[in-house]
């Protein structure tokens, strides 16, 4: 039998939880509710059907939202839904946003990285805290994030957009574990991320023969840095995760990577590289393939990065190529060698494939032959007689 009454403040406070969930019925508002669930868990709930389908919005939790302001948070949403009126603001609940981002940390950084961490505390402390810290996070609403995100953006473009993908993340979560009323959305949502310019260079042909001659003549000079450059173009790994390669994770076909950006990863070998793999473990000691040279550890960041500069500059590549444009060079040459995007995707262990599209640069000649088969196909095509 469905359970109706009044729904007051102390009535919600009042409601023990039953061995399983319940709900009691407000009967001034049809469709407003009060829900228990076993574990003492309660929120306001409305639900109302779009276009004949049952749906749902959760309001905010008793202890944070009152009763009378539910309701007419119930009330806004059917406005809103049937298009008349204007729409009655959302009750301010929920934590400031500087405690739900103490609470956001803890239960999701368990899973993080160690470097994912330090950057969502770097942008928190740093930009978001100091300058929206002090609003709550049931009434923030998309206005305020859009001034905080074009202020910065001002500054800091880039810094603006990963400030945008932690605080949607957070309000995510935030509706999720009933800190934000449902009805109120995600307030990231809506606003466009500032454009970057495409980063990378595509290493082509006469590039990477260039560098061929002058990782030879280094050779002997920096054995370890020719190494790891020519395992990077052959894997398409990141430099970090050659760097601070260990032989425990060198398989006889492929590297499984336990510390990878996307999470553990393995990556498959081709002659080329397996056979570099075997000349070094010739002659190594401890257990990192790459080992720095004057230090316990790996390869340092520095030197890795100084060797790469300076090899540039002597095979006179362009001046603004990366390090990491070598993995964008694996990636180039792949497709250009007629493999598809996806299988290039797999190669670097990207999850999107609109990631890979970012990776690959196509030379000019490639472009001009794809460009001659689909006129040829066309002529051709002109040239059919029905």
């Amino acid at each position: 039998m469905t359970e109706r009454a009044r729904l007051t403040d102390a009535l919600a406070l009042a409601a023990r939880p039953r061995e399983r969930e319940y709900a009691v019925h407000d009967t001034a508002l049809q469709g407003f509710m009060l829900r228990v669930q076993p574990n003492g868990a309660r929120s306001w709930v409305f639900r109302f059907r779009r276009d004949g389908t049952p749906c749902r919005v959760t309001l905010g939790k008793p202890d944070a939202v009152k009763a009378d302001q539910a309701r007419a948070a119930a009330l806004a949403f059917l406005a809103r839904e049937k298009g008349g009126g204007s729409p009655v603001p959302l009750p301010a609940s929920g934590p400031t946003l500087a405690k739900f981002a103490a609470e956001y940390v803890e239960r999701r950084s368990p899973s993080w990285k160690p470097s994912t961490v330090a950057a969502t505390m770097s942008y928190l402390n740093s930009a978001i805290l100091p300058a929206i810290g002090h609003l709550r996070v049931g009434s923030l609403v998309r206005a305020d994030i859009a001034r905080f995100f074009h202020e910065y953006g001002r500054r800091k473009p880039g810094g603006a957009n990963r400030s945008h993908e932690i605080l949607r993340n957070m309000f995510d979560c935030a509706i999720a574990w009933g800190h934000r009323p449902e009805a109120a959305g995600n307030p990231c949502k809506g606003i466009v991320r500032y454009r970057r310019p495409p980063r990378g260079r595509l290493l082509g042909a006469d590039d990477l023969a260039k560098l061929g001659a002058v990782l030879r003549q280094r050779e002997a000079e920096s054995p370890a840095c020719v190494a790891a450059v020519r395992l990077l173009l052959l894997t398409g790994c990141r430099p970090g995760e050659i760097r601070r390669l260990r032989w425990s994770e060198v398989k006889p076909d492929r590297l499984t990577l336990i510390d990878a950006k996307t999470g553990p990863r393995h990556v498959l070998l081709g002659d080329s590289a397996r056979e570099l793999l075997a000349s070094i473990a010739q002659t190594a000691s401890g257990e990192w393939v790459f080992p720095a040279s004057r230090r316990d550890g790996p390869l340092s960041r520095h030197d890795l990065h100084y060797f790469w500069i300076t090899s540039r500059n002597r095979a006179g590549i362009v001046a603004d190529a990366r390090l990491h444009d070598l993995r964008h060079a694996h990636a180039s040459h792949a497709v250009m060698n007629g493999e598809s995007l996806h299988v290039a995707g797999r190669l670097l262990g990207h999850r999107r494939a609109s990631t890979t599209n970012r990776y690959v640069h196509l030379d000019d000649a490639t472009l001009s032959q794809a460009a001659e088969r689909v006129a040829l196909a066309i002529e051709h095509r002109l040239r059919c007689k029905d």
